[in-house]
């Protein structure tokens, strides 16, 4: 019992370590702290290539006209913006155009791309939009991304001065309006961003995510372009760790965009985070594996649940501790969602719950390998290869 014991708090111990560690690292690297640093306007001296700003999009997602303005209101004095639909029907293509009226300075390109069968739907529209982009960089972002006036030009001096490229970015999720939406912000603010920072600036590991990402369009083109990675479900980490092997340089400064999450419910919620999980664990599977200590309230629930009373003031003061580290990224980065006393009400229970949620979210990859994801359905391989799964993907294959 004693070796036992012994083992579960060396356990819980690393597990504090880096949580306060990662913890550390964002509320150094909050979005005020550098943001604040930023001049307020282009340098005249500075060498600011053409950006094509590339946006897949499909149906509305929560703020969207407010997202996609943000990008018409850069303080960039050269780019273009490139949308994606998969047809001419799409919900989103009445608010675009609306907003393409409105900016008319700004060259504004929409293309309907048809929704593959066979490949992953993302890539297939970023190869149509890549193909029609003139710019030395592009800039893919997702359409639940909102991001302020200087944040490209910070991007692109960053890339100029680093030589990087392919610089990343930390992911701000706010405007939580919902207890599902406070979980999803919650857990790209802590979870996520924090290991995103933590990585890079502990291992020099980048971990790509896809909300935003500057590319060099020389160095994506030795690939072969996005085309390259569209068998694949984990583009935004492939890319990374592409663009690393092959000797390109990769970097962030903290730059950090907003992902908009107003009304996300708990199923929305937890069929994103499967699919996130079964895709981590085809990547590296002890990494995945390790992920089980960034969860120490459900490890110290097991094992009161296994051993008893004993371990009942160890997992209260173990969750107590992960609320107030999640609290303090809370308030250190999500200043949006700040000003909702509901949500400071509610975040105890939240963090305890969404944890447990995410418990059984880790369980999921080694019982299914199969992902939904905006109506197609997936198995994926290694490296998160993907196979159809839908039936008319199966005929097309039986037949083939």
């Amino acid at each position: 019992m004693k070796l036992i014991s012994l083992i579960i708090l060396i356990i819980l111990s690393l597990s504090g370590l880096y949580l306060v560690a990662m913890t550390a690292l964002v509320i150094w690297h909050r979005p005020t702290t550098r943001q604040k640093k930023s001049p307020a306007s282009p340098s005249p001296s500075q060498d600011y290539p053409l950006v094509s700003l590339l946006k897949p999009v499909k149906g509305i997602d929560d703020g969207l006209e407010a997202n996609l303005e943000s990008f018409y209101q850069l303080d960039y004095p050269l780019y273009e913006i490139l949308f994606a639909v998969d047809d001419w029907q799409d919900e989103s293509l009445a608010l675009i155009k609306k907003l393409a009226a409105r900016y008319p300075a700004i060259h504004t390109k929409i293309l309907a791309t048809g929704d593959p069968l066979t490949e992953n739907p993302k890539i297939h529209k970023l190869s149509w939009l890549e193909s029609e982009s003139r710019g030395r960089l592009l800039w893919v972002t997702d359409a639940s991304v909102r991001v302020e006036p200087q944040t490209l030009r910070r991007l692109v001096e960053k890339y100029s001065s680093s030589k990087a490229k392919l610089i990343f970015s930390p992911v701000l999720g706010t405007n939580s309006r919902s207890l599902a939406s406070l979980m999803e912000n919650t857990y790209l603010n802590f979870f996520t961003s924090g290991n995103i920072i933590a990585l890079w600036k502990l291992f020099r590991q980048p971990v790509v995510m896809g909300k935003s990402i500057l590319l060099d369009r020389a160095a994506l083109r030795s690939f072969g372009g996005f085309k390259y990675f569209k068998d694949y479900l984990a583009e935004d980490y492939l890319i990374g760790k592409s663009f690393q092997d092959s000797g390109f340089k990769v970097d962030t400064n903290y730059i950090w965009i907003k992902n908009i999450s107003e009304k996300t419910s708990l199923k929305t919620f937890f069929k994103r985070m499967a699919r996130w999980a079964r895709m981590r664990s085809k990547l590296n599977r002890p990494a995945y594996l390790a992920e089980l200590l960034l969860n120490p309230v459900v490890i110290a629930l097991a094992s009161m649940a296994a051993f008893g009373a004993p371990f009942l003031k160890l997992a209260l003061a173990v969750a107590a501790g992960k609320i107030i580290l999640e609290y303090l990224n809370f308030l250190a980065v999500d200043s949006p969602d700040r000003k909702r006393l509901v949500n400071h009400l509610s975040f105890p229970a939240m963090v305890i719950a969404k944890d447990l949620l995410l418990s059984a979210v880790f369980l999921l990859p080694f019982f299914s390998n199969t992902v939904d994801w905006r109506g197609h359905h997936f198995k994926i391989g290694k490296n998160s290869l993907i196979t159809p799964q839908n039936d008319i993907e199966k005929l097309i294959y039986e037949e083939a």
